[in-house]
């Protein structure tokens, strides 16, 4: 059975968050980009693609980011077919929380078991198209968070789609307690309307990482969730 972490998550609905989101081919560009952003924050958010679950392939595989130490908490979204397989080695290469695409997994409350057993905090993630009908009810309440997407998978600095503001309203309906997350296209004004909408943990990534100001571009995102 999976183990409930009700007190955890009821403590991080109360404080919603920023986290910086990663999306290059570089690893050196990963590297000096969260160098200037993990001084402000404390946890940063890696997209990690393989090319077929999104047509896209980013830089840094399990072994390469264990090379690198990036003085700050990461979560990896795993956007690829085999998650569960990657487990073990996010693990061990240091990430805390691991967010998997209910799409690609034939049995979510396998996923999150292993991945609990293993000392990982763990989410799944849904596609703008996907039904919420595809999370399973059972292994909903007990995740440490819930991702939408708020724009194709994969591509930084799409627009934001409007939809995702009702599917926050009613997953919020649904799980009182659990941690909804938002990726893609976020910017103040749609961070604003998904916190409204019920959102509280905020996946940011090109407002952020291509401000040449990225400190005063989260002290001013964090005052929209004060």
């Amino acid at each position: 059975m999976i183990s409930l972490r009700l007190n955890k998550i009821n403590m991080l609905v109360k404080q919603p968050q920023i986290i910086p989101a990663f999306l290059t081919d570089s690893i050196e560009v990963l590297v000096d980009q969260v160098e200037r952003v993990s001084p402000f924050v404390d946890k940063i958010h890696i997209d990690v693609l393989d090319g077929y679950f999104a047509p896209y392939i980013t830089c840094c595989p399990a072994p390469q980011i264990a090379a690198v130490d990036f003085l700050v908490d990461y979560e990896v979204h795993l956007m690829v077919e085999d998650p569960k397989e990657q487990l073990m080695s996010w693990k061990k290469a240091g990430a805390t929380r691991v967010i998997a695409h209910v799409e690609v997994l034939e049995d979510q409350e396998s996923f999150v078991e292993m991945a609990s057993s293993l000392g990982l905090e763990v989410g799944l993630a849904l596609k703008v198209e996907t039904d919420l009908d595809e999370l399973s009810d059972s292994v909903a309440s007990n995740l440490d968070s819930i991702l939408l997407m708020a724009h194709e998978v994969g591509v930084q600095g799409a627009p934001f789609n409007d939809e995702v503001l009702l599917r926050i309203v009613d997953l919020r309906s649904r799980y009182e307690h659990v941690i909804i997350q938002v990726d893609g296209g976020l910017n103040e004004e749609t961070l604003h309307m998904s916190f409204d909408a019920g959102a509280n943990l905020f996946a940011v990534g090109s407002t952020i990482v291509e401000s040449p100001k990225p400190q005063e571009v989260i002290a001013s995102l964090r005052k929209i969730i004060a």
